[in-house]
């Protein structure tokens, strides 16, 4: 048990659709399990525990992070989420900065994933970024010099999101029932075609086609979905690709 102390974006493309901000009372029971976490509520804190670290592993996991990797980053960022940090306690508790705009889980699933970016840029750039006689003594991380552009960070608070987000809903809802497990069973378990195909009792060649129908459906019926609510709006399939990346619930 851990320790607890008691605008839109302007994306161009975009711009056709009035912009909000949503009101936090839509996730009050999320404010709510929050402020009583936060406040030392037992109860709360292991609530919010065994609910959202294994999401949040399943959502690392299910785009090809390890499972060791998956596991040490969500400790890491529940520990933060109660002002844990790796450095020490933290003036501002993660938790504290959740303002209801969004669901606690996509909120906590963008965090998450941004952070795991970030990481891999990290990697990708340590050692080969300038450095200067003083950083180790004023404990500056040379890889804070490089910009990093998040302009598009509050992107899934928008309208626009939710609108978007409610045609992908939607569309899935026009999956047959089967169709819809083969899909969870390939991209969210990582089970083989092949698996799915014996569970089936069916050739493999059968599940392929069928899960590529069902993509190719997903998109039309997405799209056309959009369009019927906006046919002014210039919006195509990668900008929901983009708005399930950052961790929309689905």
């Amino acid at each position: 048990m851990l320790a607890v102390k008691p605008t839109p974006s302007p994306l161009s493309p975009f711009r056709t659709v009035t912009e909000s901000t949503t009101s936090p009372l839509k996730h009050a029971e999320d404010l709510e399990l929050v402020r009583k976490a936060l406040d030392g509520d037992e109860a709360a804190v292991k609530q919010f525990e065994s609910e959202y670290r294994p999401t949040l592993e399943r959502v690392l996991m299910a785009r090809g992070v390890e499972r060791g990797d998956a596991q040490d980053l969500v400790a890491d960022i529940i520990a933060e989420c109660f002002g844990a940090g790796k450095k020490g306690a933290m003036e501002v508790r993660l938790l504290e900065k959740f303002e209801g705009r969004s669901s606690l889980s996509t909120w906590l699933i963008r965090i998450t994933w941004n952070r795991w970016l970030d990481l891999k840029r990290r990697d990708k750039f340590r050692g080969e970024l300038p450095r200067y006689e003083d950083d180790e003594a004023r404990g500056v991380d040379a890889f804070e010099r490089v910009a990093d552009d998040h302009e598009d960070e509050d992107f899934i608070e928008t309208d626009l999101a939710e609108l978007m987000a409610g045609a992908i809903r939607e569309a899935f809802a026009t999956l047959e029932p089967d169709v819809l497990v083969m899909l969870k069973l390939s991209f969210l378990h990582g089970v083989s075609q092949t698996e799915i195909a014996r569970m089936w009792q069916c050739d493999q060649t059968r599940i392929s086609r069928t899960l590529s129908s069902a993509r190719a459906q997903i998109a039309a019926e997405t799209i056309r979905m959009i369009k019927a609510r906006d046919p002014d709006l210039e919006i195509d399939w990668d900008d929901f690709k983009r708005l399930c990346a950052y961790g929309i619930d689905l």
